[in-house]
Order: structure tokens, then C-alpha cells, then sequence
């Protein structure tokens, strides 16, 4: 759809502060809580403090970042306090050049939002060869979305003079991935992949095993973190998730496949030649209606194996292309290669997953990390993608829908450890018609749509 011409654009401008590889140039005693290293601020009535772990110094191009990372006493939460410029130094930041972001047990509390300019600052009152020692204060979005006061906010930290050795954990635990059926209900074996691990369900179970090395589930001893877990059928991470070791422990995962392996009676992304779709904005003017063609034409892009079929888009402000297929129920994109001089960008051709009509609700997917430039500063690009409802029914310009898959997917921009979402897409796909809802959202937290695009008539071969 032409919509995806627009992302690299908004990248651009969503995309201001950034993080890179760390240097380890400065650091303080490892998190150890004392007078040397601490920080502190109040929200409300709640007031947050703990040890400083880490002050790094990075460059990426012409930019400096300098980043404070700490935690709790408790060591659940974690805090990262981050300004760049050309140089950094002792100094007044605020927003974008300031970012700031509080988490607890993986989920963010609060965070700046980086295109609310001023609505943050942190100020370095001293940075030198021994230490340093600021303060910040400002609005930050909450969990929910709300903006709430960050007040009182100080750092401090005495600079090592070593360069760190990060340490190793010797401590593990056994993690084993069960099922109580195969892929289509059998006993057709699962794949599953933990981190960099992969094996097969080929036994299956009642009830939970009782043991942790169950024969026939998937069961593998790993150091002591979480990892990323994917589980499917015929070459597709129908499940996705994560898995938690814990030291000297036994972390028992179920996945459910039996519904999959078995193909839709009709496409959610009709591609057959002559099938053609109208749309328009909602509010728009009439000629901001889009048609869309499947040529019928297809070749092979990207080295996928396969074929791409050629749609043709055209609305009042021209006409372009895109390509699209389907493999194993899952449907692919091609977005065409970005190079913009003037804002710095230079993204590569990719192929990425934009539906699943096999899975249930709540199944993730990702793809990125893609390699590009945004405002001549390297880094990659991450599509997540979470399926958010299947079998909904819903009426279009009087048109009745009665099997439609929602997908939403959020772009981001990562560089170093700092990832920034810039554009949600939140698309619905008939059975049988393809896509017939397209919701947008250029400006994060994502709460308010910036366009709506509805189908308005139909017709596929």
C-alpha cells in the first residue's frame, strides 16, 4: 500500500535521541549503594532511589551520548538518564537532546516522550576526570499513557579508572517446552527454538510433566536470564514468547499447536490477477480515494523463494507499486530501498511479515533487525507485529465483514540499547477479500489516529 512510502519520513523525524555499543569509557563501583553513587527523584508522593551502575560515553558519527544506568536497592527497577549533542559536557539538556526512562520488572513506568521538545531536562553540573553530578525534572508519560511530574531528580558518580570486566554467572537452570498435542491436533512433531537453541516436541502430554527432562518434551539446561522462545509448524514461529531460568530451577512451558497446519478455506490477502480493491480516508476529500489492481505479474525478490505478485496503487497524488505472497500461511511484503541524502536516510530493500491467518490471538512475530541510516546515524529497524483478534465481524460503508484478522504492528529504530517506536499500523484482513481496514498512527504513545483508510467496494477472482 502507498502508506508505507511515508514511514522513512516520519523516522526521520521521530527518530532524535539514540544509544550505540557501549565504550565503557567511565564507570563508577558496579552498584554497589553508596554516598559516591546514587540517584534519586519523586513522583506524587512516590519517591525512587538506588546505586548508579554504569556512566558510559559513545559516539555515533558527529554525536556524543553520554548515558547513566542504575537500579533499585531491590534490584528491580532500572533507570537510564541519557543526553547528546556534538560534544557533551557540564550543561543544560532537555528534550530530544535529554531522554529519560524508568522500568520495573521489564515494564516501563515512566518515559520521556522525545518529540515533546523542553518537556524534559537534565542538567550537568559537573563532569570532569573524577565523576559526575546533576539533576533532572519534567513530564514523562506513565504506563497508561499519562504524563506525570518527575521532580528532585539528582545523580551522582565517581569514574573508575579501569575499564570494566562485565561478570560472568556460573548459575543455571532447566527449562522444558511441552504440549498435548502435535501441529494439526496430531502427533506431527513441534519445532521450538529458546535463544539460539532449537529442538522438537515429538511426545506429548495430558497433563504438565512432573519432572523437568521430560522424554520427548523439549528440555535444555541454560545460564540463569531470559530468552526468547518461538514454537510452530512447518518452518513457522507460530507462538512466540519469552522464557525465564532461574538458578537451580525448573521453568515448565506449554505451548498449544493443535489448531495449526491446516490452511483457511480462502486468503486473507487475495493476490489472484484482475482482483481489484477502492478505499478511501475517512474525513477525506473524494479524491483521496486509493485503487488498488493485482497485476497478475511475479517475480522473485530479494532471494526468496517463491513469487511476489505486482499490485498497482493509485490515488489523486499518483501512482506507485508493491509486491506481496503467501507461504505456509503466512503473508510477506516488499519494501523497496529508501535513500533520501538531505535527511540522512539509506535504508536497504527488506521483505517482511505483515499477517498470519493460522494463529490465535495474542501470537507475536518480528522482523529486523534491519540495517539502515536515519539521519546519517547507523542502526536498525524492528517490526513488531501482534495478531489482536480473529473471527471479528464488522460492517464497512454497509458492507457486512464476518471473518476478519486485526494485526498491529509497531516500526521502531533501535541503535545501541535505545529503541524508538515511530508508526503503529493497525490493519484488518477478510476472509476472502483481503484488507479492509487501515488504521494509522504517526506520533507515539499511539493513542489517537492520525488516518483511517476503509475499504469501499471489492472485487477478487
Amino acid at each position: 500500500m502507498k502508506y508505507l512510502q511515508r514511514l522513512f519520513i516520519l523516522l526521520t523525524i521521530s527518530v532524535v535521541v539514540f544509544s550505540c555499543q557501549k565504550e565503557y569509557s567511565v564507570e563508577n563501583n558496579g552498584g554497589n549503594l553508596s554516598a559516591s553513587a546514587q540517584w534519586s527523584f519523586t513522583e506524587g508522593s512516590a519517591q525512587f532511589k538506588g546505586p548508579i551502575d554504569t556512566v558510559t560515553v559513545d559516539t555515533v558519527g558527529a554525536y556524543t551520548f553520554l548515558t547513566i544506568s542504575g537500579h533499585s536497592a531491590d534490584k528491580k527497577d532500572l533507570i537510564t538518564l541519557q543526553v547528546f549533542g556534538t560534544s557533551v559536557k557540564a550543561g543544560t539538556y532537555k528534550t530530544p537532546f535529554s531522554l529519560f526512562a524508568y522500568a520495573r520488572n521489564g515494564v516501563i513506568l515512566y518515559q520521556t516522550n522525545q518529540q515533546a521538545v523542553d518537556s524534559f531536562t537534565i542538567v550537568i553540573s559537573k563532569l570532569d576526570s573524577t565523576g559526575i553530578t546533576g539533576t533532572f525534572s519534567g513530564k514523562a508519560w506513565d504506563s497508561s499513557n499519562t504524563y506525570k511530574t518527575i521532580v528532585d531528580g539528582k545523580f551522582s558518580s565517581v569514574f573508575k579508572t579501569t575499564t570494566p570486566v562485565p561478570p560472568v554467572s556460573t548459575d543455571s537452570g532447566t527449562v522444558v517446552v511441552w504440549s498435548k498435542a502435535g501441529c494439526g491436533g496430531g502427533t506431527n512433531p513441534i519445532n521450538v527454538t529458546i535463544g539460539t537453541k532449537s529442538g522438537t516436541i515429538s511426545k506429548f502430554f495430558a497433563t504438565e510433566p512432573s519432572v523437568c527432562d521430560s522424554n520427548g518434551g523439549y528440555s535444555l539446561k541454560l545460564p540463569v536470564g531470559s530468552y526468547a522462545l518461538s514454537a510452530g509448524c512447518g518452518g513457522a514461529n507460530n507462538v512466540t514468547g519469552t522464557v525465564t531460568v532461574v538458578k537451580n530451577g525448573c521453568t515448565k512451558v506449554f505451548v498449544d499447536v493443535s489448531g495449526l497446519g491446516t490452511a483457511p478455506a480462502a486468503d486473507y490477502f487475495p493476490t489472484t490477477a484482475n482482483s481489484n480493491w477502492s478505499y478511501k480516508y475517512e474525513n477525506g476529500a473524494p479524491g483521496d480515494t486509493l485503487y488498488t489492481l493485482s497485476t497478475g505479474i511475479s517475480g522473485t525478490i530479494n532471494g526468496q523463494t517463491g513469487t511476489f505478485s505486482l499490485f498497482t496503487d493509485q490515488d489523486a497524488s499518483g501512482k506507485d507499486s508493491s509486491l506481496y505472497k503467501k507461504a505456509n500461511n503466512v503473508y510477506y511484503a516488499y519494501s523497496p530501498a529508501q535513500k533520501i541524502d538531505s535527511l540522512g536516510i539509506d535504508i536497504p530493500g527488506f521483505v517482511y511479515t505483515f499477517l498470519k491467518d493460522n494463529v490465535a490471538a495474542g501470537t507475536t512475530f518480528t522482523d529486523g533487525p534491519i540495517p539502515g541510516k536515519v539521519n546519517s546515524i547507523p542502526g536498525n529497524i524492528y517490526l513488531n507485529s501482534t495478531i489482536v483478534d480473529t473471527g471479528a465481524v464488522a460492517t464497512i460503508n454497509s458492507i457486512s465483514y464476518p471473518s476478519i484478522i486485526k494485526v498491529k504492528t509497531i516500526y521502531s529504530f533501535k541503535v545501541g540499547s535505545i529503541s524508538t517506536p515511530f508508526y503503529e499500523a493497525e490493519q484488518w484482513f477478510a476472509k476472502g477479500v483481503g484488507l479492509i481496514k487501515l488504521v494509522e498512527y504517526n506520533t507515539a504513545p499511539f493513542a489517537t489516529p492520525d488516518d483511517v483508510l476503509d475499504i469501499t467496494r471489492s472485487k477478487v477472482y
